[in-house]
């Protein structure tokens, strides 16, 4: 049978010694901190499947270990123990992302529950998360050759990539710059203005990375001489800026061999290098 570690940590040790013999009566494996640094210590070095935290505590409070642990391991759910009369205390714990809270004096019957209730929140997390791994999403779109709509058009892919996910705005910000240029790119020099023509937008996310594409209906261009232009030590900037800044903001950058459709990638991990193909 699978061996569940639950984390006490609790500066009263009469506190801790009972929740370990309820844990152990359940035939849960239980792990103790005395505060908030040496529980940051267990869960860095060992597999923890739930803690329970008391919020009172010296050197780190149960706040402050909450927001660690998240940062660590988000799908570890949290449960704190509180005191009659705490209500506030227990307010900012459940909304800094402890699941529910545990009241003295102890039961086994309320211990059991809690668990329980944690590690079905814990599986369904793992579980979530398993299966967005393996889930790519992809989104098209036919815009027609007119101005006045570039501006919903950017704000429905920004807004696509916030459903999907992505929430940093750093990255939000720099699509949408880059959308911007590709699109008036693609509207002007692309499609001349011509109203016949039409814009093809197609965006692939999964977990790594955001992929959008926009393409035209015009002759292309040689892409290889204007990328040519983008090094970090040319003496003038070049002529394309619209490329010339999605190349910066962006991670890769590719084309088709018409020179028509271009590919920005946004990786989600910061430490992907950038590439122009």
């Amino acid at each position: 049978m699978k061996q569940i570690n639950v984390l006490v940590v609790d500066d009263d040790r009469d506190v801790v010694n009972t929740l370990a013999e309820i844990l152990t009566e359940l035939r849960l494996n239980p792990m103790t901190a005395e505060n908030g640094l040496e529980a940051l210590d267990v869960i860095r070095t060992r597999k923890i499947d739930l803690m329970i935290t008391d919020l009172m505590m010296p050197q780190m409070n149960g706040f402050e270990l909450i927001q660690n642990t998240r940062r660590l391991n988000v799908n570890i759910p949290i449960a704190v123990i509180s005191g009659h009369g705490e209500v506030r205390n227990v307010v900012n714990a459940l909304s800094q992302g402890a699941y529910n809270f545990i009241t003295k004096p102890f039961t086994i019957s309320a211990i059991e529950n809690i668990v329980k209730r944690g590690l079905r929140l814990r599986e369904f997390s793992l579980g979530t998360h398993r299966l967005l791994e393996g889930i790519r999403n992809s989104t098209e779109i036919t815009l027609p050759n007119y101005p006045h709509l570039l501006p919903s058009a950017a704000l429905y892919i920004v807004r696509e990539c916030q459903w999907r996910g992505i929430e940093e705005d750093t990255i939000l910000s720099n699509i949408s710059i880059c959308v911007d240029e590709l699109l008036n790119n693609a509207l002007m020099h692309g499609n001349d203005l011509d109203e016949n023509r039409r814009i093809f937008i197609q965006m692939d996310f999964d977990q790594e990375k955001a992929m959008i594409s926009v393409e035209d209906q015009g002759e292309g261009f040689d892409y290889r001489k204007v990328v040519s232009e983008f090094t970090d030590n040319a003496d003038t900037l070049p002529t394309r800026r619209g490329l010339f800044i999605v190349h910066y903001l962006m991670d890769e950058v590719m084309f088709n061999e018409k020179g028509n459709k271009v590919t920005m990638v946004k990786y989600l991990r910061p430490e992907v290098k950038r590439v122009l193909q």
